[in-house]
């Protein structure tokens, strides 16, 4: 490969969370906006404000697809609303636009951000054009020309919740570069509406300890969806073995790596792959209902999901 990396960040993205369920799937960018049209956000009514201004985001999505690499990208991209939103939110979509050059990089290169950020199909086209470029010509200094596989790297951003008081977004990611399978990730992140800051260490939690009784409890609801779900005959049985086969240091559950977020129904906990057990689990996700929480959540928190 002489001095030309061709570096898929694996390590980097197993710190990644991940919310694809128990089967893992993954959707292509064409998927993800097939159906969508520019329009106003359906805004829950968990909260009540007068005169709330919606979001309106339209879908964009850029892929290529070659037998020397595969490159999806998909965001939903703010068109209007409260405009230090519609900014921070543009600006949070270059940013992780921008990443999928950082994790695809040919001979040292990454690119630099761009420049428009009210251009949104200007924005995924020049990112996806050069981590398609990286890819292919990667790809092409391989010394085995003759591989079976074809890397692939996708990256959704999409919006999950709209309330009277914040805007939520995951982030996904899906990269393979060989082997048995790839790897996803998934985040969230919480911006509030009216500031557009992005909400940061939404729990205030001194000692994990105390969040035992709630993480088990999620694991465990997470557990029991999928042995459900898989037509499992004696289900409590097989959730205690799914609970034993954690990787656990001292039998604590961690908090995720990466941030939760805020949902109508609560909070949204995601583990990434290899993060609290092995491959097989999947990716455990579970929502915690606000009133079971409250008590740890950070002021800002308790303000944008309305229950301060």
């Amino acid at each position: 490969m002489n001095n030309k990396n061709f570096l898929f960040l694996l390590a980097s993205l197993l710190s990644i969370t991940v919310i694809a369920g128990c089967k893992g799937e993954k959707a292509s960018a064409a998927e993800k906006v097939k159906d969508s049209v520019a329009s106003s956000s359906v805004v829950s009514d968990s909260v009540v404000v007068e005169k709330d201004v919606p979001l309106v985001v339209d879908s964009i999505g850029k892929s290529y697809s070659t037998n020397k690499g595969i490159v999806d990208l998909a965001y939903f991209f703010p068109k209007s609303g409260p405009q230090p939103l519609v900014d921070s939110i543009r600006a949070y979509l270059s940013s992780e636009m921008r990443k999928v050059t950082d994790f695809i990089v040919y001979d040292g290169v990454r690119a630099q951000s761009y420049k428009n950020l009210a251009d949104g199909n200007g924005m995924i086209n020049y990112y996806a054009k050069i981590a398609y470029t990286n890819v292919k010509l990667s790809f092409e200094e391989l010394e085995d020309s003759n591989l079976s596989w074809t890397p692939a790297f996708s990256r959704y951003v999409m919006k999950e919740n709209e309330t009277n008081r914040y805007v939520s977004y995951t982030s996904s990611v899906y990269i393979y570069s060989g082997g048995a399978h790839g790897m996803s990730g998934t985040y969230g992140v919480t911006f509030d509406k009216k500031t557009g800051a992005m909400l940061r260490n939404i729990l205030k939690v001194k000692n994990v300890k105390e969040l035992q009784p709630i993480l088990r409890a999620g694991v465990e609801s997470y557990f029991r969806s999928c042995e459900e779900d898989n037509g499992t005959h004696n289900v409590s049985s097989r959730v205690k073995e799914d609970m034993e086969g954690l990787f656990l240091e001292k039998g604590i559950i961690p908090l995720p790596k990466d941030e939760v977020y805020l949902s109508p129904k609560g909070v949204v906990f995601v583990y990434g792959q290899y993060e609290i057990g092995p491959y097989a689990i999947g990716m455990p996700t579970f929502t915690v209902p606000y009133s079971k929480i409250e008590k740890f959540l950070s002021p800002e928190a308790q303000r944008l999901a309305g229950i301060k």
